[in-house]
């Protein structure tokens, strides 16, 4: 994507309002998407830092359309929200957990390719990379702890308590995970920074330098006899350093 169009592109969506149900970015994503969105060569197009909920199905399909919220948490749940949530329902009420999810729309291939490595090492091994028909390139970052589980069916509560108290745990254990990976990739974000990549890059020529002086000062100490100087040649050839580019 050209560079121009990119910009115009993070323009109009970063002046947008926030479109989501909530309105607002989740507290836990706010550091990780300021930080994206300042970057030069990203944004992000949406987000949810994950969340509990509780919902009636009043159509044939899971949709979101056709549901009733009873109970919706971005944090712990607890079991008495929920059984004061399922005291008035009439239809199938669905519990379930949703990891955090993220779109970032980026430059280009390799932009996307480098945020997805560092998503993938975070934890959120479901993240992908979708190119559209006009080059605009987005990096999901999802995972796949996620959890489902009907509770009623046409009103008729089908779990007892013991069982909805193991299924409270089972997803305030698969949030606190989820906050763990969020964490990660927060940090993991920072070595895009173009300050990190600069800082990098001095070490590494300093390194070079730092070698170069070493190396010289060796040769002024320890001159090479005339015997050897038909084999320098082979010796400079062996120190040749080979780079491996991934290109998966």
């Amino acid at each position: 994507m050209m560079e121009k169009e990119f910009q115009h592109q993070k323009t109009q969506r970063l002046q947008h309002g926030d479109l989501s149900r909530k309105g607002s970015i989740d507290a836990p994503l706010q550091d990780s998407v300021n930080f994206i969105n300042s970057l030069p060569n990203y944004f992000t197009t949406s987000c949810c830092s994950g969340r509990i909920i509780l919902f009636e199905n009043t159509c044939s399909k899971v949709q979101k359309k056709g549901c009733r919220w009873l109970h919706v948490t971005h944090d712990s749940v607890l079991k008495k929200d929920l059984e004061a949530a399922l005291t008035d329902i009439s239809d199938e009420a669905v519990f379930k957990f949703e990891p955090m999810v993220m779109h970032v729309q980026c430059r280009s291939l390799e932009d996307a390719r480098q945020m997805h490595k560092l998503a993938v090492a975070s934890g959120f091994r479901n993240s992908g990379i979708t190119v559209g028909s006009k080059g605009k390139t987005i990096t999901a970052i999802r995972s796949t702890h996620s959890l489902e589980v009907p509770l009623s069916s046409k009103g008729q509560i089908l779990v007892s308590p013991q069982h909805l108290e193991y299924l409270v745990d089972s997803a305030n254990k698969k949030m606190e995970e989820n906050r763990l990976r969020i964490d990660r990739f927060q940090t993991s974000l920072l070595s895009l920074s173009p300050d990190a990549s600069e800082t990098k890059g001095k070490a590494s020529r300093h390194k070079q330098k730092s070698f170069k002086h070493e190396e010289g000062s060796e040769s002024s100490d320890k001159p090479v006899p005339k015997h050897d100087t038909e084999n320098a040649g082979e010796s400079d050839n062996e120190s040749l350093s080979l780079s491996i580019f991934d290109n998966t």
